[in-house]
This record gives structure tokens, C-alpha cells and sequence, in this order.
């Protein structure tokens, strides 16, 4: 493990990244000053070669060229993932008809981290930190008590004493309120602390918003209205309408020169013509630089400054010219890629990392050894390997209801996460998560939903399908919002695949059922809804077999609150954790008598006489499969987390003959 590792690492994921992408377009239409355009998101290519990229906020910022039917340009303003929409600024000329492309040139956020570990000084200043994750010191800081904040549960209370290291975990499962511990321990952080700076920083828009806002919320139960005028989102796609009522949290730049400046750059004379493009050149740094003066001072200025990870990467240069942070906090940490959490822990005097590394993990494309080690791992892969005072698992959540806490817990969680006890005996709380759903009665909380067919390859989706379980959910959803018991936004169709999501929608639009969500899991995670139908597609598929499946699984599911409905066919239970958890819903409600292994390990017929029975082996209690191999081994199916485990025959033979004599 090395510098010279970690700067391999990103040069092969540069040479794994293309530099730009080109959609097909359905349609062009102008709103204003905007032009909104609508993809075929199937239909994406790089060098002439189909591409397999998702349109997400990762194109935000992106600079858009096509060039028919005039050559032209412009920014993405924003995406609209769901509706396969790209939104354009800046427009130079109309954008491309149906049928055309429109190419877009995202961030190559890549090259900015390039650029920090390419800093020698920086460098050795970064990599040095890397053993702090395993490691942390002890360092001093008023000790935070939450006593403004009586209704925190045990674990939240006790994530207050991670400012008390030099690097510290916040482990936070979904629904158990992780935003907002976060947004109380940073609160009472300032206010104990007068002098300290903060950087807050995730890794979406989205979550910086929400991570922003729950600072501000508890910084307003508290009265401390002075440290809240001191609390900046800096960043160029904040969302206002997530600011409403909180405006003093937005950067007041002079609204006159940006404005000024962004017309300047639509602007430019051409090159040919070196007098006026030298004199345009000039008049846009100098709005830049007025511009840049004015963030410098906004950030010197703050307490607390929250941004995404890669605008911090970007404006890398900016942050060290400042004074050293007292605390830096990684939202999201577990979609941090290690090297880019390593190049922005030297802003820091502590480090803080929340996350979840039991879902999404950071997206790399290059299967190279230094680029799966240093961009695939996040820092909670170097964390501290025994959960102690500088790691905090948040085990109580008000999510899911506790058939589905309990299955995610087992399969996911070792058995830790549980239902918060100031929820369980909540009427409304148990209420809400109480409805019925087409033919699916209102206490069945994980329904599997038999599909006869495997999945398949579709030349004209681009990507695997499954008719019948589109056709199976998409009537499903049509009865259940037909009996009036539940509407669209009750619920969301999640899918691993683009090409089923497609498919999904055609279908839902073609049967008339307007306004259900139709996602890709990756899109849903930090979200929730009452009913969540999963859709897997084909679960045998690589994609869903690699290391990173489980994640993706658990995502998905851990969204509902009420309902899981799981689409499977025979092929589906190949995936070990499809196999889980159907093993897991079939056996939860087992009530037929447990049988010691001892009882009947001593039968002649053992092991086959064991087959279908419900045993106890040891603290394992669960059904003996059918699975043996030439009755050398004997497969245990655990009805709690519905793994299998192998015993050996002969072991469990010699035990019980033990036991028999020992009880003569």
C-alpha cells in the first residue's frame, strides 16, 4: 500500500471512463430560457459503442454539444432520472429533433482528485492518515449530552462521544435516524464548542441538503439562533425549494454578477477574432475572481460549511489556503471512495464517517486491482475491527415494521437491528403500517410473488427482462389502487435493471396506472414508502452475484415501511440471498415442534428420516433440507436468517451416541 498505488488506482479508473456520452433523443422542448429534453436511455453510446450508463446526478453540471440540426452548446442545469430527462441552460442553438443525439462531457471529478494526490506534500499528508482509521486517538472536546434533545434513544445518545476521536464511525442501518443524530451531535458540537469550524460534506446534492437542514432544525429547538446565521451550503445545483424558511442558510453572493457572468460566458467571440476574445477572456476572470473572493470569504466567515465531496475535491486549493477544520464529517462515507475520503481528511483535525456499509458502495468501473482497492472500498473497510468507542452502531429504527425489521436484521445485520421501542406500541405508527394490497392481506408484511419464468435478454430494451413478473405486478398494482386502499405514492417498483424499468413503465402506461414510481435500486436509496415491489429480474445474472449484490438487495427491501412484495422464479433462488430470504419467509411462521438432533441422529434411517423436520442442532433451529451429499452431510436451513449450514453426519452420529450414553 502506497502513494504510487493510489495514483494507479485513479488512472485506471480515467482509462475505464469515457470522456463523453451520446443519448438519443425522443424529444426537444422549450420551457423559457430551458430547453428540456427527454432520452432513450437504452440507447446511450461512447466511441459509436453502446454504453452502460446511468443518467444521474453525475451529469449535473455536464457540458452538452450536438451538431445537427445547427451546431450548438449548453450546461445541464439538471436530470430527471424518472423521466429520462436532461434539463439545458445556456442554450447556443436548438437542440438536437427525435432521432438526433445530444452529447454531454460530465465533471471529471477523476482528474480534480487526480490533482490532490498528484500534490506531493498533500500526498504524504493524506496516505498518512489512512492508519488513523483503524487507530484513532483520543483528543479533547467538551462532552456533548444531548440534554436538549430528551427524546434521543440509547445509541443516538451515544454517537455523541465520537467527536471525542481523531477518526470516528457512525454506523447507521436504514431508519434509525442516522441524518438526525448527525444533525444534533453537530448542533451541540458548536454550541459547546464556540470557536470550532466545521466541514460537512456527502455525496449527492440531495444529502448534503438533508444533512444541512437537520442541523438547522436542531439548532432551532435549541434556541441558538446566532450559530444558525453561521451555517453555509455552498454549491452550484442547490435545490431552493428544500430552503424555504431557511434562506439564511444560502450564501449571499451579488445575484447581479453572477447573473452578469453567466450571460458573459454564452458570449464569447471566436478565436479567429484574437482582439475581442482576448478582451471577453479578460472581463469573465475578472468576474471570477470577484466571485471566488467573495466564496473565500464565505468560508472563512462560517462555522459550518457543507458541500458535496466532489465540489471539496474540485475546490481543493480554496480549502487548504484556510485554517484547518476542527471536525470534518463524510455523509454517506460508505459511498466515499477510500482515496477521495484520504485526499480531504487533511482539512480536518477529527474526522467523522456516517454511513451504512451494508448498502450502496462507492461505483467504479474499472475491475483493476488498485482501482478495486483504493476507489471501491470506502473508509469504513479500514475501520476499527471490533466495535468500540469510536464506532456506533445505531440499532433502533422506525422504518419497517417488525416482520420486515426482522428479516433485514437477520440477513443483513447479524441480528442487531430492532424495532425502536418508542414505536412498536405506537397505534398510528402500527396503523400506517397495517394495509391490505390487491389479494394481499394487511398482516403479510413480505410477500413473494411466484413468477413461472427465468429471465431474459431483450435486444430491443438492451438488458434483462421478465415479461410475466412485469405482467404479474403491473396487475397487482392495478387492483390495489382500484380497491381505493392505497394510491400511487403508497408505493414504488424497484428493479436492478434499466431495462426492466422500461418495460415497467410501458406497461403501467399502456394498462392506464399513472403516477407509480418506476426506479432502479440505485436511485432509491435514502428513500422510503409503505409498499415496496422488488422485481430482481434475473438474480442469476453477474451483476447480482458479485460481492456487492447483498448491498443492492438490501436496499431495495430496506426501503418499505409496510410491504415487501418479492418477485422470484426457480432460477431467482440460485442468488444465495434470494434463496435467504425466501427460506426465511417460508419458516418464519413454523409452529410444528422442534426435535433435538440427538432424538433422532441415532435412527437407522438418519439421515434421511431427518429430511422436512424441524430440528435444533446446537443453537441452530431450522429444517432439514433435502440437500446431502451421498448422506455424508446434513443441510440445516436456519428458519431465522434462512442460511444453510452444513453439519457432518458423522459428527452428529457420534454425539447423539454420546448423549445416550450419558444419560444411562
Amino acid at each position: 500500500m502506497s502513494i504510487p498505488d493510489i495514483r494507479s488506482a485513479i488512472r485506471q479508473e480515467l482509462e475505464a471512463t469515457p470522456e463523453y456520452y451520446d443519448f438519443k433523443v425522443v424529444r426537444s422542448e422549450r420551457e423559457g430560457a430551458l430547453w428540456r429534453v427527454t432520452i432513450q436511455p437504452e440507447a446511450v453510446f461512447t466511441d459509436g459503442v453502446r454504453a452502460n450508463v446511468v443518467l444521474d446526478d453525475s451529469f449535473e453540471s455536464a457540458n452538452a454539444w450536438w451538431a445537427v440540426p445547427a451546431k450548438g452548446s449548453a450546461k445541464v442545469l439538471t436530470v430527471i432520472p424518472e423521466d429520462d430527462q436532461i434539463v439545458l441552460k445556456d442554450v447556443i442553438a436548438r437542440p438536437p429533433d427525435p432521432g438526433g443525439f445530444l452529447r454531454l462531457y460530465p465533471p471529471r471529478y477523476l482528474q480534480a482528485l487526480a490533482g490532490c494526490w498528484a500534490d506531493r506534500s498533500w500526498a504524504a499528508s493524506a496516505f498518512e492518515c489512512l492508519s488513523d482509521l483503524a487507530h484513532p486517538a483520543d483528543v479533547e472536546a467538551n462532552p456533548l449530552s444531548g440534554h436538549a434533545f430528551q427524546w434521543l434513544r440509547r445509541a443516538q445518545r451515544r454517537a455523541l462521544k465520537l467527536v471525542n476521536y481523531s477518526s470516528s464511525f457512525l454506523f447507521g442501518p436504514p431508519g434509525t435516524g442516522k441524518t438526525t443524530t448527525l444533525g444534533v451531535l453537530l448542533a451541540e458540537y458548536l454550541q459547546l464548542n464556540p470557536r470550532v469550524r466545521v466541514l460537512l460534506l456527502s455525496t449527492t446534492n440531495l444529502a448534503v441538503d438533508q444533512a444541512t437542514v437537520a442541523v438547522d432544525k436542531a439548532l432551532d429547538a435549541a434556541g441558538r439562533e446566532a450559530i444558525r446565521l453561521r451555517v453555509k451550503r455552498l454549491g452550484s445545483r442547490i435545490v431552493a425549494s428544500h430552503y424555504l424558511g431557511r434562506e439564511h442558510l444560502l450564501p449571499v453572493h451579488d445575484r447581479e454578477l453572477i447573473a452578469k457572468l453567466a450571460r458573459l460566458e454564452t458570449q464569447s467571440p471566436p478565436t479567429s477574432d484574437v482582439k475581442a476574445f482576448d478582451a471577453w477572456k479578460e472581463q469573465v476572470e475578472a468576474l471570477r475572481q470577484r466571485l471566488h473572493a467573495e466564496t473565500i470569504q464565505i468560508l472563512r466567515d462560517a462555522r459550518l460549511v457543507c458541500m458535496t465531496t466532489t465540489r471539496a475535491a474540485f475546490t481543493l486549493g480554496d480549502l487548504r489556503l484556510l485554517p484547518v477544520f476542527d471536525l470534518v464529517v463524510f455523509d454517506e462515507a460508505s459511498q466515499v471512495g477510500l482515496a477521495h475520503a484520504l485526499a480531504l481528511m487533511p482539512l480536518g483535525r477529527t474526522r467523522l464517517f456516517a454511513g451504512d456499509p451494508q448498502q450502496l458502495s462507492p461505483v467504479v468501473r474499472s475491475t483493476g486491482k488498485e482501482a478495486q482497492r483504493w476507489l471501491a472500498r470506502s473508509p469504513f473497510a479500514e475501520k476499527p475491527r471490533s466495535i468500540g468507542a469510536s464506532v456506533c452502531f445505531l440499532d433502533e429504527q422506525s422504518r419497517m415494521a417488525a416482520p420486515i425489521n426482522d428479516l433485514i436484521s437477520q440477513i443483513f445485520y447479524g441480528g442487531r437491528l430492532k424495532v425502536a421501542a418508542d414505536v412498536k406500541e405506537d397505534q398510528g405508527w402500527l396503523r400506517h403500517r397495517s394495509l391490505s394490497f390487491a389479494e394481499i392481506d394487511e398482516d403479510e408484511h413480505v410477500h413473494l410473488l411466484a413468477v413461472e419464468e427465468n429471465g431474459t435478454w431483450s435486444a430491443k430494451y438492451r438488458g434483462p427482462i421478465r415479461y410475466p413478473s412485469a405482467e404479474k405486478v403491473v396487475t397487482l398494482v392495478k387492483q390495489a389502487l382500484a380497491s381505493g386502499n392505497v394510491v400511487a405514492d403508497d408505493l414504488i417498483v424497484l428493479t436492478p435493471f434499466r431495462a426492466q424499468r422500461a418495460l415497467m413503465k410501458q406497461r403501467l402506461r399502456a394498462c392506464g396506472v399513472k403516477g407509480v414510481r418506476v426506479s432502479t435500486v440505485h436511485r432509491a436509496q435514502g428513500s422510503e414508502v409503505r409498499i415496496v415491489v422488488f422485481d430482481p429480474v434475473d438474480a442469476s445474472h453477474p451483476f447480482l452475484m458479485s460481492n456487492s449484490a447483498k448491498n443492492l438487495i438490501n436496499v431495495a427491501i430496506s426501503r418499505a415501511q409496510a410491504k415487501i412484495i418479492l418477485a422470484y422464479s426457480h432460477n431467482d433462488l440460485t442468488n444465495p440471498i434470494i434463496l435467504q430470504i425466501a427460506n426465511s419467509v417460508r419458516l418464519q411462521d413454523d409452529d410444528r415442534p422442534v426435535v433435538s438432533i440427538e432424538e433422532i441422529a441415532g435412527r437407522p434411517d438418519f439421515p434421511g428420516c431427518a429430511v422436512g423436520v424441524r430440528v435444533k442442532i446446537g443453537p441452530n433451529v431450522g429444517e432439514v433440507s433435502a440437500k446431502m451429499s451421498n448422506g455424508v452431510e446434513l443441510v440445516l436451513i436456519e428458519e431465522k436468517t434462512g442460511k444453510e449450514k452444513v453439519f457432518l453426519v458423522e459428527y452428529l452420529v457420534r454425539r447423539a451416541l454420546i448423549n445416550s450414553k450419558s444419560s444411562v
